[in-house]
Parts: structure tokens; C-alpha cells; sequence
């Protein structure tokens, strides 16, 4: 019996491409969560509420804060 511990089934390029995937998914959560904490405009309150929306729907929530989140108020 081999002792090869590869599996023939998946290439090494599906393993690596997961991989990648995960880090940047877990990348894009992190930087989006101190993003948020970071913000000087949020009250307490929306801030809890957007930790929560992307923790719950990390790729989504991530992304809604970074096209909704954090806008500078008008200035006259």
C-alpha cells in the first residue's frame, strides 16, 4: 500500500485557490470590522449594528460598508 498522503481526487491548485479565498475573505472581514470601529462619524449604536451585519454576511456586509458605511457629511 502507498503512504502518499496527495489527494489524486483534487489538484494542488484547487487546494491553493481555497486557500487564497480564505485568507482574503478573512482579510476583507478584519479590515472591514476596524473600519468600522475606526469610524469617527458612527455613533455606538450603528456601529454595533454594522459589526453585526458583517460578521453575519462577511463578503456582503464587508462590502456594503465599504459602498454605504462610512459618508462624509455634506459640508456648506
Amino acid at each position: 500500500m502507498d503512504n502518499n498522503t496527495s489527494n489524486p481526487t483534487v489538484p494542488i491548485g484547487y487546494d491553493i485557490a481555497w486557500g487564497i479565498s480564505a485568507i482574503l475573505w478573512l482579510a476583507l472581514t478584519v479590515v472591514a470590522l476596524l473600519s468600522v470601529l475606526r469610524s469617527t462619524t458612527l455613533r455606538w449604536e450603528s456601529k454595533i449594528c454594522w459589526c453585526a451585519i458583517i460578521a453575519i454576511l462577511p463578503i456582503f456586509g464587508a462590502a456594503a460598508w465599504f459602498i454605504f458605511g462610512d459618508r462624509p457629511s455634506h459640508v456648506k
